[in-house]
């Protein structure tokens, strides 16, 4: 078959799937009489869609389904179960000749659907190429006034909205920092009206003091200039506050405006990205030999565009599940009493900001028996807790990477990895995994995952030298507590809130910090000199823990971006937030935060602190140069994470100035830099007699093996390119070399 212009055939796509959407969605409802007519009208729009592409298979079927609409809305035919049958396996037919018109295959064979839809018009297919019957075109209407007009549309390439939301989302932070430089310039003119103030009554007495003696004019003079001056520049602060704020006020607003709006481009209706799940699950229920009802509600619901793409794994994998573990074989279910086809469903729903995604069956369910069974034998769970195992903690177990009750490795089950790789990849779009009760048999999996991953309200809070941010929405107070109000249950500290004991743990324990002295610390005498905890009560569905900080110092729309560092904490980190001096606050997830420390079983967090501190040993000294400020500021926390004390250079030649003035026990750098490139900076190196013995690591987009080649002979000791930067690679490097 002739594939039609891409350009045509894009457009005939989009159309077909909404007339689609439309037709499935008034199905249930197609007995009243408006459901019927727009049915009818969108089957008949279709086929006139697709004979101006020339795809005929997809002409003839919806020319069938005009004719089966046509004798239900005449009451010649009733919209009964086995009408419906047909019709939803005519519409996997039409979705399935489109799909190989896209990919350039043959066309498939359409002659069962056809067959469907000639039975339940109670007749047979004699000759299932005969024409159609040609419609005269209508003579063309007149051209609408421009009042009458639908708003005009225009189609932004992906990558284009990427771009345009990542350009607002720095304009966002520039807001911020303008309103923090406001602050600043605030601060210097209340400083300048006291030193103002202050000078007044200085020089009253001054003068006052020098009168009495006739002082020479000359220095009274010198006061009464250095009045004018503090006078000229308290006014031009004075101005200078005003502007600054208003520009900040300003600048914060539009950036704001532009973000949001920049955003709503990005947004896009989830059937764009979900749709072929229908096709999908049809197929494996078929390889299955399962009989399968898909539905669908809620997929015209928008969405952050990027959202609904990293959703769609997992997604998959549990419709996936939900065909080869759930749902049971015809015969299963009939004898269980169950209807033949078994029911999977995809529910979307937007609330609160958050994207509420639902997969569920009316299988056999979750064999949770089987579950503590498997786990008490791998030794993940003590036999004699199998009979008192709750769900959640039977859950956390089939989240793990290799669990399967599945008996037998097939393409669809029995590795273990569905329900890790959902898991995973939910925990990186900061969102929450939860299996909520069902209704009868079956299984239900719920995703809860913002709408829009490009701004999100967090709480920055500090942690010795470092900052994190946590998102709001998964804190549900903060607190001081003081010491004596711990308890030691079952070897683990936790607190009180309300009637519920929390686990309790410190940040800097759970991030793998070193000790140091910042912050507050327990003691013995703790409790009588006012000493106490700043905590963050966390709360991850039904369960709940406190994570023990050295201060909460803000709050704030933050733009989370992905740096590269998900892996950094063993899931507990979801990015990096840039903040105004240049450093990079850690997001975290508290989803894993919550789930490391109720883990923790028997181990007290907080016994580290009540024992004392030891010294730490003498941090390396590392310096970092690179021209991205990004980049230096990602590399210089995760280093300062893992104990390593960090300077920062923007390029070769501020980097000399500082090995000069201080050497380092490792320089790391980029290449493509201003003024000195890292290459240069490398051969400077190691032709100095000074600097020649510290080592270089070289961490560059370049990844062509002559550059590779070219660092290394000048004397590299590791080469890393940044597409594949994974900071345990760093730092598996820096050690070896360290």
């Amino acid at each position: 078959m002739k594939v039609p212009d891409p350009k045509l055939l894009a457009l005939f796509e989009a159309e077909q799937r909404e007339h689609l959407e439309t037709v499935r969605s008034l199905l249930e409802t197609a007995a009243a009489g408006p459901g019927l007519a727009e049915i009818f009208r969108c089957v008949h729009t279709l086929k006139g869609a697709a004979r101006a592409v020339g795809i005929g298979s997809t002409e003839r079927l919806a020319h069938r389904l005009e004719t089966l609409f046509a004798q239900v809305r005449d009451n010649a035919l009733a919209l009964d179960q086995p009408v419906l049958a047909a019709i939803r396996e005519t519409l996997d037919a039409i979705e399935d000749v489109l799909a190989a018109v896209i990919e350039d295959r043959e066309d498939p064979d359409v002659s069962a659907a056809l067959q469907a839809i000639e039975d339940a018009l109670g007749g047979s297919i004699q000759n299932p190429v005969d024409p159609l019957p040609v419609e005269r075109p209508s003579p063309p209407a007149p051209p609408e006034p421009p009042a009458a007009r639908s708003i005009d549309t225009v189609r932004v390439s992906a990558e284009s909205a990427d771009a345009l939301v990542r350009s607002s989302s720095q304009v966002l932070s520039a807001g911020a920092r303008q309103i923090d430089m406001a602050r600043q310039v605030e601060g210097v003119h209340d400083r300048i009206r006291e030193i103002q103030r202050e000078w007044e009554r200085v020089r009253q007495q001054a003068v006052a003091s020098l009168r009495k003696v006739s002082a020479d004019p000359a220095v009274l003079e010198i006061l009464d200039f250095v009045d004018s001056c503090l006078r000229s520049l308290e006014s031009q602060a004075r101005a200078a506050n005003l502007a600054q704020q208003r520009s900040a006020w300003a600048l914060n607003q539009l950036g704001a405006e532009v973000h949001r709006d920049a955003c709503r481009v990005r947004m896009t209706p989830a059937e764009t990205v979900f749709d072929p799940f229908r096709k999908m699950v049809r197929d494996l229920a078929a390889d299955e030999g399962k009989e399968v009802e898909f539905r669908a509600q809620g997929m015209d619901i928008y969405a952050d565009r990027l959202v609904l793409q990293r959703l769609k794994d997992p997604v998959m994998h549990l419709l996936r599940n939900a065909v080869s573990h759930g749902i049971e074989r015809a015969e299963e279910r009939i004898a269980a009493g169950k209807p033949r086809a078994g029911a999977v469903e995809l529910r979307l729903e937007a609330r609160g900001g958050r994207l509420n995604v639902t997969v569920e069956d009316d299988g056999k369910g979750i064999d949770f028996q089987k579950v503590a069974d498997l786990a008490a034998s791998r030794g993940l769970l003590p036999k004699s807790t199998v009979p008192s195992a709750s769900v959640q903690d039977l859950v956390r177990f089939i989240l793990q990477p290799g669990f399967s009750t599945s008996t037998a490795v097939t393409n669809l089950a029995g590795r273990g990895m569905g329900l890790s790789v959902v898991h995973d990849q939910v925990i990186r779009l900061h969102g929450d995994l939860s299996f909520p009760e069902t209704r009868g048999t079956g299984t239900s999996v719920l995703i809860s995952a913002p709408l829009s991953i490009s701004t999100e309200h967090v709480v920055l809070v500090a942690c010795g030298s470092h900052t994190f941010a946590i998102p709001s929405q998964s804190i549900s107070r903060l607190c001081r507590v003081r010491p004596g109000a711990i308890e030691n249950v079952a070897g683990g500290d936790t607190i009180r809130v309300g009637e519920r004991p929390v686990p309790l743990a410190r940040l800097a324990d759970l991030a793998g910090l070193p000790a140091s002295g910042h912050g507050p610390r327990l003691s013995k005498d703790a409790g009588h000199n006012g000493g106490y905890l700043f905590v963050v009560v966390l709360g991850s569905g039904s369960e709940t823990a406190g994570v023990v900080v050295d201060g909460i110092l803000d709050e704030r729309e933050a733009v989370v971006q992905d740096l590269g560092i998900p892996g950094a904490m063993e899931g507990m980190s979801t990015g990096g937030l840039p903040l105004e001096d240049g450093t990079v606050a850690v997001a975290l997830n508290p989803l894993a935060l919550v789930g490391r420390i109720r883990q923790a079983g028997s181990v007290s967090p907080l016994r580290a602190i009540q024992t004392g501190v030891q010294e730490p040993k003498k941090a390396h000294r590392i310096l970092v140069v690179d021209d991205s400020i990004t980049t230096r500021s990602l590399e210089k926390s995760i280093l300062e994470t893992h104990g390593y004390q960090v300077r920062v250079a923007v390029d070769g030649v501020e980097a000399l100035d500082q090995l000069r003035m201080e050497p380092a026990d490792l320089v790391i750098t980029d290449l493509l830099m201003p003024r000195m490139d890292g290459f240069q900076l490398l051969d400077r190196i190691k032709r100095d007699k000074q600097l020649c013995n510290i080592p270089v690591i070289i961490v560059s987009s370049l990844d062509q093996r002559q550059d590779r080649e070219r660092g290394l002979s000048l004397g590299a000791n590791a080469y890393i390119v940044k597409q594949k930067f994974d900071q345990r690679e760093l730092l598996d490097a820096v050690r070896q070399i360290l």
